[in-house]
């Protein structure tokens, strides 16, 4: 996997963001028959374009849905997404093989938290019913920030799902407003659910 920047020619501006994968492709090298190897011309498809078409033309995602996966823009989605195109069509009209490798990418490998199991910071020992209450204040402070959270799992706050970041804000490990995609209503809405004792 390429770090920032890498596997792609120099830009002008900032470096090329990462996106969000969701899988690996099991198959990564096609190959047109009855074109012996060493003649055929290598069309390199990242794995990003892939996780483009996937989404869009496999799993029929809008480009807004399939940006908010990925954890990009939608625009940046639509370039992604014709580039993939464009290069699978060239090389099906011109006999190329397709290598699928490289990019700029990360790939989501935890699955979102249940939130039965999600448990209260470590606390000194207390009488058993104190601390069941207080792990259940957790639990319910964590569900209220859900509710108030997009529920698209885009990973842009830097956690693989919703949950995973309901649950860092709800123990102090992540900033109230942590969630990009919220307004200023609902960040101040968790402010206040935070503060509540």
């Amino acid at each position: 996997m390429f770090g920032y920047g890498q596997g792609y020619g120099r830009q002008r501006g900032r470096c090329r963001g990462r996106r969000w994968i969701e899988q690996l492709p099991e198959t990564t090298y096609f190959h047109p028959q009855g074109i012996p190897r060493p003649q055929v011309n290598v069309t390199l498809l990242t794995l990003e374009e892939l996780e483009a078409l996937r989404l869009v033309d496999l799993e029929d995602l809008t480009q807004e849905e399939a940006a908010i996966r990925m954890g990009i823009s939608r625009k940046t989605l639509w370039n992604d997404l014709q580039r993939a195109r464009k290069k699978v069509v060239n090389a099906l009209v011109k006999g190329s093989a397709i290598r699928i490798q490289g990019g700029n990418y990360m790939l989501r490998t935890k699955h979102p938290q249940d939130l039965q199991s999600i448990k209260s910071p470590p606390y000194p020992p207390m009488h058993p019913m104190h601390q069941t209450i207080t792990e259940g204040k957790a639990v319910d402070k964590v569900r209220q920030i859900l509710q108030l959270l997009p529920g698209t799992n885009c990973g842009v706050c830097g956690y693989t799902s919703c949950e995973e970041c309901a649950s860092a804000i709800a123990s102090g490990d992540a900033s109230y407003d942590a969630c990009r995609i919220a307004g200023k209503d609902v960040k101040d809405k968790i402010k206040e659910i935070l503060e509540e004792r």
